[in-house]
């Protein structure tokens, strides 16, 4: 069956979304983040360990009861933004408390955070090296969930279950789409439509499709690497220097690796525009 060549857009669905209204929002939060999960674990362990009497062990249980803080309150405020009864950002056609994809990501990630840590200060003293390990497990597991979706999505393998707005059964997408469509239609209040919108624009431009696919591949394996890399410092490392390594290794990488998507979104994009 041929397509209707007068039928198809002649540039490219407009996603109706802007980055920048919301630079300043942007920056609050990551700087947020940043504080949270780099500086207060290393510089409050250094200055707890350089300054202070306290034992390793009351260290620690200051530290746990430090971290995340930001990544706490960013899940509460997902969790009323996707359940409250008009809400305005849910995956549509789907119930009142019913997660998005992402929001899954972030209770998995919750247990594994939860788990390393309970392990890590139960011994006496603390195991710090499983204390380091945080981070970058996080990274490696959702790395090696990426790198399965890709392989669905190259040998176009139906998804199994629902995953944000792609239907049980439905070709499986570049690994970085749910994160896109979750992230920007909830955190970045794209709300519901931004779905609608991203849904268009991914069916209608095969350019578009493709730089999902490559997008994913340039997270992907560097992220891989990195959280390998400091998996394997961790655990060859002195207990100071590998605390160090899992604290801020996967946190630099992916702040300057965020740029160079950045950038490369903006190539991938010019060249979308090229194709219409």
């Amino acid at each position: 069956m041929s397509t209707d060549i007068s039928q198809l857009p002649e540039k490219p669905i407009s996603l109706n979304y802007s980055l920048e209204r919301r630079k300043t929002r942007i920056l609050i939060f990551w700087l947020l983040v940043f504080m949270d999960s780099v500086a207060f674990p290393i510089g409050l362990y250094y200055l707890l360990t350089r300054c202070t009497t306290l034992s390793t062990t009351t260290i620690f249980n200051i530290l746990t009861m430090t971290l995340f803080g930001t990544f706490l309150t960013e899940t509460l405020q997902r969790s009323w933004s996707l359940w409250r009864k008009k809400s305005t950002v849910r995956v549509r056609n789907t119930g009142r408390y019913y997660f998005d994809f992402t929001h899954w990501h972030i209770l998995v990630s919750w247990i594994i955070i939860i788990a390393e840590l309970v392990l890590g200060t139960i011994p006496e003293p603390p195991w710090i090296r499983m204390l380091a390990m945080p981070v970058p497990s996080l990274f490696f597991v959702f790395s090696i969930e990426m790198l399965i979706f890709e392989f669905m999505y190259i040998f176009k393998i139906p998804v199994p279950f629902r995953i944000s707005s792609v239907p049980k059964g439905d070709p499986m997408r570049p690994a970085l789409y749910p994160l896109l469509e979750d992230i920007i239609a909830v955190d970045g209040m794209g709300q519901t439509e931004f779905r609608d919108h991203l849904n268009q624009r991914y069916n209608a431009s095969p350019p578009f499709r493709s730089m999902l696919h490559r997008l994913t591949m340039l997270w992907m394996i560097p992220q891989m690497l990195v959280a390998g890399g400091t998996l394997a410092g961790i655990v060859i490392a002195d207990h100071e220097l590998a605390y160090t390594l899992g604290w801020s290794v996967p946190a630099i990488w992916a702040g300057i690796w965020a740029m160079v998507m950045a950038i490369r979104i903006r190539v991938e994009l010019r060249r979308e525009r090229h194709y219409w």
